[in-house]
């Protein structure tokens, strides 16, 4: 949801390479996220197979409502970790998605 909320208006496959998961797997999650009213899934005038995605007025609240929830995680997990080590930590991530690719 946070993707989406971010870009406003995303489609299915940018979502999936924005989360490094296949696209099949993004269909399910949107389903139930859709089935639970938190977004919209429509087909593009150039093509009616490309869903493009937005979120429901619902989803935005909820995105809105877990954002400082996902930030104060976020800023706990990090605590103690300098700037450096955390640069080498996403670095090495990064590498470590790309060669599961």
């Amino acid at each position: 949801m946070y993707y989406i909320y971010i870009q406003e208006s995303i489609t299915q496959r940018e979502l999936a390479e924005e989360m490094s998961i296949k696209e099949p797997s993004v269909v399910r999650l949107l389903q139930k996220l859709e089935y639970d009213g938190l977004i919209y899934r429509s087909a593009t005038n150039s093509d009616k197979r490309v869903k493009q995605l937005e979120l429901s007025d619902k989803g935005v609240k909820v995105c809105l409502d877990l954002m400082p929830i996902a930030e104060k995680f976020k800023n706990d997990t990090i605590a103690g970790i300098s700037k450096d080590d955390l640069e080498t930590f996403k670095h090495v991530l990064s590498i470590m998605v790309e060669n599961t690719k």
